[in-house]
């Protein structure tokens, strides 16, 4: 075999592959080199193995497939016909990466960093490109960082590390990371929040409106608010330089410029003030005001003059006064108006304008004693209090009068029970009551007693009748008007009589018809109903004979007896009792005007179907003296002697439809007319009927057509029911061949029913029978 070749070293690569080069062996063991084997291993390993192959003597070879950023090592093998040669020394350590790329900067830790003052941070970025890119940090305009005592850039082996120590507010701002190469650049920006107290708030703290007891400050919110919302501001103040800061106000934060009020000062103190803006990090550097003296550019207004009661009712009063003889030398801005209740102390009630002199108190309570006086307001401070009005009793002055309704509730009560109001009246003056009812006063007698005193009148009803049930009225006048109200009062009691006269009215051998109409007055309840009684004279006395419901009217009287005579009355029934009866005037005998009609005659069925059957008939010669109102149908089955009920008609046509017939039965029909006097004489039947369809198309029942199969000689017979109205004509036949009675075979036909015989079996009678059925409905 050969010597070994030279040393490899890479001439070329990419992100997968390189490209090796080596010296041919010095001595080639005799025979031409054929080719060279490359042999690689991963730097981490001890196992080599063949990765490529040439395809001549040339010194030179590619490796393809190799992983990105693994290291790796390669030797070379030559190859003659005697074998290959002992493996060249290894190649230098090569990582397999891009030879050349643009700067691609990794963001994955390329995130936005708030923290508090004080604390550390770092970003650490790793860098693709080849050649290795160049690695730049900048901050707010470009400018290029450095390393400093705060701040560390580290940057090497496609890496950069950049960190802050101690992290400053002024710290805050956006960073930009920038890797560039050959091939081009790559550039991110990330933004670092240090959270810190706020700035101090901006400009001059203005002090204005000065007085003896407070001032106003003014001053714009800080430049810098620390990276988080400022919350509030707190106001100190320090007096007369004792060196001691005293919190005097707070101010919740947000606007661009914001002011305070500060009260509570010592007359003729020497005050400094400071403002200090509040964050969720702490309290921000102080802005100071120039010393101010806490004096008065004015004086409080003198006291007003005497309020005046001008106007009043039962919840306020109207005050008027007159202003002050000297304002202090500053506009009076409002008035105080105070008030005392008796054996209480004086309190602020209300507030008007300063340019008022007038002013209504209400929610006073009435019927108490109060007096009222008033209070200047100007900057300086409030006035001494003008003298008080005279003592006040709070009350109407002048009243329409009012009704209390409160008590005004209906009653509803039965006869003989009593009634009373007490109720109160409103106005001034007193009014004048008066109780009306149906248009006119009630007076007091032995039913009735009134009693008008000191705004009140009582009512009262001590023997109550159904007749003075009714809408009372009551009406309270004076000199501002009127009020009236009004109060329904019910006596409940049995109805009067009902109406008369009560009429007797279609009688006959049985029984009669009563009509009647119902009370005027009901009682104060619902009618519930009535009950009617009858006096035969034969008995002779009342007995009853049924109810009617509430809105009848009338009532059909029966179980009366021929020819015997009768009296009725009926009375009125609610939940209270019974009315006084409404008697008949005379007596009534109970007969006949008419009598029952005869039979219908030439009774026919006209149309039917398998469950009915419709007939038709003559009127009877006679209708025994009373028109007709229906007729009475009845059904016998054949084989039966009983009739039975079938339909009874509510009018007088000759003509009925009997339903619910079962199918295939026989039935015989018979027609009785009816009037007022009964059902008359039946007729004569029909004919016998059989319940069926009066058209049906043919339909043969196939349960006996079964195919057969017989030895020769033996006999076939079928028999089969068929359908149909009109009753089916049956044919049958052999192929197509007609079929009649002859010595083969034989047919039997009739209503419904086709018997076929084959007489004797023979092998020529074989096939395929067909039985066909046909009416005026079709066929099958």
């Amino acid at each position: 075999p050969p010597e070994a070749p030279g040393k490899p070293f890479v001439d070329d690569y990419g992100v997968d592959f390189v490209e090796l080069k080596w010296e041919k062996p010095e001595k080639d063991g005799g025979r031409p080199i054929t080719h060279y084997v490359i042999e690689c291993k991963n730097k981490f390993l001890t196992d080599w193995t063949e990765c490529a192959k040439t395809e001549n003597d040339d010194c030179v070879g590619k490796v393809h497939g190799l992983k990105e950023k693994v290291v790796y090592q390669f030797r070379v093998r030559a190859v003659n016909k005697g074998g290959a040669s002992k493996a060249s020394e290894p190649s230098d350590n090569h990582t397999v990466k891009h030879k050349n790329l643009k700067p691609r900067i990794d963001r994955t830790n390329l995130k936005n960093i708030t923290i508090k003052a004080g604390k550390a941070m770092i970003w650490s970025v790793d860098v693709k490109g080849e050649p290795e890119p160049e690695i730049i940090w900048t901050w707010r305009d470009d400018i290029p960082l450095t390393n400093t005592e705060n701040i560390k850039i580290e940057n090497g082996n496609y890496h950069s590390n950049f960190s802050i120590k101690d992290a400053k507010r002024a710290d805050t701002g956006k960073y930009k990371i920038v890797a560039q190469n050959a091939n081009g650049k790559d550039e991110e920006t990330v933004e670092l929040v240090v959270l810190g107290s706020p700035g101090r708030p901006q400009g001059k703290l203005e002090v204005s409106n000065v007085t003896k007891k407070g001032l106003k400050l003014k001053w714009k919110k800080p430049a810098d608010d620390g990276g988080t919302p400022i919350l509030e501001y707190k106001i100190e103040k320090l007096k007369n330089r004792n060196g001691k800061w005293v919190r005097c106000g707070t101010v919740t934060g947000g606007p661009e410029i914001l002011e305070a009020d500060i009260t509570g000062l010592d007359e003729g103190a020497t005050y400094k003030f400071r403002v200090i803006g509040v964050n969720a990090e702490g309290d921000g550097e102080p802005l100071e005001s120039e010393e101010v003296v806490a004096k008065n550019p004015y004086d409080e207004p003198w006291k007003p003059g005497t309020p005046e009661i001008v106007d009043y009712d039962n919840k306020s009063v109207k005050l008027k006064w007159t202003a002050p003889k000297s304002d202090g030398g500053a506009p009076i801005q409002k008035y105080v108006i105070q008030k005392k209740d008796r054996f209480k102390d004086w309190e602020d009630v209300s507030e008007v304008d300063g340019g008022e002199t007038t002013a209504t108190i209400d929610d006073l309570k009435e019927n108490t004693e109060c007096q009222f006086r008033i209070v200047a307001v100007n900057k300086a401070g409030r006035s001494p209090e003008s003298d008080p009005t005279k003592s006040h009793i709070v009350k109407h002055r002048a009243l329409k009068p009012r009704i209390d309704r409160t008590n005004l509730k209906p009653i509803v009560i039965r006869a003989g029970k009593m009634v009373h109001y007490d109720v109160n009246v409103k106005g001034e003056p007193e009014p004048e009551i008066t109780w009306i009812v149906k248009e006119k006063p009630v007076l007091a007698d032995d039913n009735f007693e009134i009693i008008n005193k000191d705004y009140n009148t009582k009512f009262t009803l001590k023997d109550s009748l159904r007749k003075h049930s009714g809408v009372y009225k009551i009406q309270a006048k004076n000199e501002h008007g009127q009020d009236e109200a009004e109060v329904e009062i019910t006596i409940l009691s049995s109805p009067s009589r009902p109406k008369g006269p009560l009429e007797v009215k279609d009688v006959t051998k049985n029984g009669c018809k009563l009509k009647w109409k119902k009370p005027d007055d009901d009682g104060g309840k619902p009618i519930t109903g009535y009950e009617l009684q009858k006096y035969d004279q034969k008995v002779g006395r009342w007995v009853p004979i049924g109810k009617a419901p509430a809105d009848a009217e009338e009532f059909d009287v029966t179980g009366l007896q021929e020819g015997q005579h009768y009296k009725f009355r009926v009375k009125a029934i609610n939940d209270e009792g019974e009315s006084e009866p409404l008697e008949t005037d005379e007596y009534i005998v109970a007969k006949n005007p008419f009598d029952v009609p005869k039979a219908p005659t030439d009774v026919v069925i006209v149309d039917w179907d398998n469950q009915s059957a419709t007939l038709e008939w003559k009127r009877p010669n006679s209708d025994g003296g009373a028109a007709i109102t229906g007729y009475f149908i009845e059904k016998k089955e054949k084989g039966e002697s009983k009739w039975e009920p079938a339909v009874t008609t509510s009018s007088p046509e000759c003509r009925a439809k009997v339903v619910d017939l079962p199918e295939k039965r026989v039935y015989q029909f018979r027609v009785s007319a009816i009037n007022k006097a009964g059902t008359g004489e039946a007729s004569d039947p029909t004919n016998f009927h059989t319940v069926k369809h009066r058209y049906l198309r043919p339909r043969i029942d196939r349960t006996n057509l079964n195919p057969i199969t017989i030895k020769a000689g033996l006999s076939v017979q079928y028999d089969i029911d068929i359908e149909g109205e009109p009753a089916p004509t049956v044919k049958w036949f052999h192929g197509e061949k007609e079929l009649a009675t002859d010595a083969d075979y034989k047919i039997d036909n009739v209503d419904y029913n086709t018997k076929f015989f084959i007489m004797r079996g023979r092998r020529n009678l074989t096939g395929k029978y067909t039985i066909v059925a046909t009416n005026s409905q079709g066929e099958d």
